[in-house]
């Protein structure tokens, strides 16, 4: 197992049900871990490198509605 972080900025402020919808996250295959900014403004990814990569990071958070942009 290889561990990866992503790093995300959040584009539009979360409501209440973008934040179950991350917290949620965990239980999707290769998702080990997320970590919210103190100030709500990004939050990091922790993934399995041999079982996801950063575009199919990307499409699961896309696909459960979270308005996203993975930091540069």
């Amino acid at each position: 197992m290889t561990r990866v972080e992503l790093q995300y900025d959040i584009v539009t402020p979360f409501a209440d049900v973008d934040y179950e919808r991350l917290s949620e996250l965990t239980s999707v295959y290769g998702i080990m871990g997320i970590r919210l900014k103190p100030d709500a403004s990004g939050v990091t990814i922790e993934y399995d490198a041999t079982r996801l990569n950063p575009d199919g990071v990307d499409h699961v958070l896309k696909s459960n509605g979270l308005a996203v942009a993975r930091a540069i």
